[in-house]
């Protein structure tokens, strides 16, 4: 995989660098704000209800953002849209920052949320249409890693402007770094091949794959690849253009949607943008002061980052699925970790509560965090793609506005232990779902990736359920081979033993018949010795 990177066209490079700085401009506002919060609360004199609403207004404003992007992508393209929702967060974020009443800066953040619905809508499908096939896992793992190193740069900014007066204004402009250099980007970025030729752009379809593939030959390859399966998409639409309508007569397509929904439910209802919003909140709760929050808030930023690298090694060699089986259990017990920590002490509840939480970072890097993404980017046909990542991106924010707002009230209502409690209960029911009906995307073109579904949910989980036998044939199967080899090895050891043993005795039998032998004839040539010896004295004598 990283010899094929290497060796990617600078062009495909770029749209790694568009998707990284796009997805860090939603990532570096969630630290800002929860370093900032600190601090515009005490400053507007803000309560509960409030300071949840301040916190979540970007993600109603990513709603609106969400569907706005369903239009922008079909009229301007992936890349007009990003360009758009760039200059967007560049405007909110001046606005944040020179805020001096508290409805400003609630505007100023639903500004911003805009840009996030946007991005988030268009990243991962940018991302996907550009890849090519062997490392599409990659690229749409892109925008969660940009998000979680997003995260970290903005604990980053907190820790620089913590100790300065009026320091909240400069973390929340803070957000304007990434948007810019993401708008200057995408003046050099290539548009998405596929895209291109859904409008019928032939020529410059071709002269995108060009520049995003190494030679002319595979360049034309996924141009004709592309090209087939998206006439054939096409004759078979035309009969059935609307959307709704393809939804209502495609079980198929119907069964993707619900699972790439109910992907972002299990993610924002496994507690994640609840720990990341308010981490520094509850670290207060946890007795420490407002500087030292922000502190301990860089480490745990830095761990995400991380936490989330192996991600790109890990996505297209394990696969979509295993790595959310495998991490999703993990992720339930440090939440629950986290809840238990506030029944002890103050030195309990912040070591329980910083381990939990660099934890839940460790094991929500490969898994739930990016995976919804990942999958959701790759299992729609192309026609209704923007359509339902648009969905998806609707419901991701309209979750993450509900958590995100009523965060604060649970910790006072439910109090901590109920509160994380809840998402990790949630969580494990979660990985139940993910075992029964989500098949794994992993190595399939992303043309035949839906097709996936054209099987019912109950056959689905049919399967999955009848693996777990075979899994485990396959186990002991395993266990019994090892251990027939071990017995093997010992058998060949101990005979190996016997024969040593056996050469080693006959060895000592030829030396000791060779000592008798050597010994005998000795004996014979001192008698002979002895014989020739009194002849010669007799001779001597007479």
């Amino acid at each position: 995989m990283l010899s094929v990177l290497k060796q990617m066209p600078w062009k495909l490079h770029l749209v790694l660098v568009v998707g990284t700085f796009g997805g860090s401009v939603v990532g570096i506002d969630t630290a800002l704000v929860g370093g900032a919060q600190l601090f515009f609360i005490k400053r507007f004199n803000l309560d509960a209800s409030l300071q949840g609403l301040t916190i979540a207004a970007t993600l109603l404003g990513a709603l609106l953002g969400s569907f706005l992007s369903t239009l922008l992508n079909s009229l301007i393209g992936r890349r007009g849209s990003m360009f758009l929702a760039g200059l967007d967060a560049i405007v909110a974020g001046l606005i944040e920052a020179f805020s001096n009443i508290w409805g400003v800066l609630l505007f100023g953040r639903l500004v911003l949320g805009v840009s996030f619905g946007v991005f988030t809508s268009t990243i991962p499908v940018f991302l996907s249409e550009c890849a090519p096939t062997e490392i599409r896992g990659v690229f749409t793992t892109v925008y969660q890693v940009a998000y979680v190193f997003g995260y970290f740069i903005g604990f980053v900014v907190d820790v620089i402007f913590v100790n300065i007066s009026h320091g909240w204004r400069f973390m929340l402009g803070a957000v304007i770094l990434p948007a810019t250099v993401d708008v200057i980007a995408l003046f050099f970025s290539c548009e998405s091949p596929r895209w291109l030729l859904s409008k019928g752009r032939l020529e410059k379809a071709k002269n995108s794959l060009y520049q995003l593939r190494n030679s002319e030959e595979i360049a034309l390859r996924d141009l004709e690849l592309m090209s087939n399966f998206i006439d054939k998409e096409r004759q078979a639409a035309k009969s059935q253009p609307s959307f709704i309508r393809i939804v209502q007569d495609k079980p198929s397509v119907r069964r993707a949607l619900m699972l790439g929904l109910a992907l972002q439910i299990a993610q924002q209802f496994s507690g994640v943008n609840a720990v990341m919003f308010y981490f520094d909140y509850v670290l207060q709760l946890a007795g420490l002061s407002d500087s030292r929050s922000i502190e301990i808030s860089l480490a745990l930023g830095f761990g995400t980052v991380i936490f989330g690298l192996p991600t790109f090694w890990l996505v297209d060699r394990v696969g979509r699925r295993i790595l959310l089986l495998s991490t999703m259990p993990f992720v339930a017990i440090t939440l629950w970790m986290c809840g238990f920590s506030f029944f002890g002490d103050k030195q309990v509840r912040l070591a329980l509560n910083i381990t939990g939480t660099l934890l839940f970072r460790l094991f929500l890097g490969p898994g739930i965090g990016p995976m919804p993404w990942v999958i959701t980017a790759e299992i729609y046909p192309w026609q209704i793609r923007t359509q339902c990542l648009t969905l998806n991106s609707f419901c991701s924010y309209m979750l993450n506005f509900v958590v995100s707002f009523s965060w604060p009230t649970m910790l006072k209502t439910m109090h901590a232990q109920g509160a994380f409690g809840f998402f990790g209960g949630f969580t494990i029911f979660s990985t139940v779902f993910i075992f029964l009906f989500l098949p794994e995307t992993k190595g399939l073109e992303m043309e035949a990736t839906h097709q996936l579904f054209e099987e019912s949910f109950f056959q689905i989980a049919k399967k999955h359920v009848e693996e777990i036998p075979k899994a485990f044939g396959k186990m002991i199967n395993r266990n019994a081979k090892c251990r027939d080899d071990d017995n093997q090895n010992e058998t060949a050891k101990m005979e190996d033993n016997r024969i040593g043993n056996l050469t080693t005795e006959a060895a000592s039998s030829l030396a000791a018949k060779s000592t008798k032998k050597h010994s005998i004839e000795a004996e014979q040539m001192n008698d002979f010795e002895r014989t020739e010896i009194s002849k010669h004295l007799d001779q001597t004598c007479t």
